[in-house]
């Protein structure tokens, strides 16, 4: 991984998180908060659009989203080792 500058702080590192709501890079202090809607979706939003009131409310409105239902598989037998 590269090197980068966050775009708030300044500050180098290699991990960079976008805002969801301003879409500038980021570093993990400048972050205030990360959801993960679904399994491949991860949203953030940084300390500048979470002291917006309209952005802090799009943010929390934000539910997980379910794939699917599931159904438990059932093999016929208990896991785990036996215990007489």
């Amino acid at each position: 991984m590269a090197i980068q500058v966050c775009v708030r702080c300044g500050e180098k590192t290699a991990k960079m998180e976008a805002c969801g709501y301003c879409n500038r890079m980021l570093c993990r202090n400048c972050v205030k908060s990360c959801r993960k809607p679904s399994r491949t979706e991860r949203l953030c939003i940084c300390k500048d659009c979470w002291s917006k009131m309209e952005t802090r409310k799009k943010y929390k409105a934000v539910e997980k989203k379910v794939e699917e239902e599931f159904e438990p598989r059932d093999f016929g037998r208990p896991r785990g080792r036996r215990r007489f």
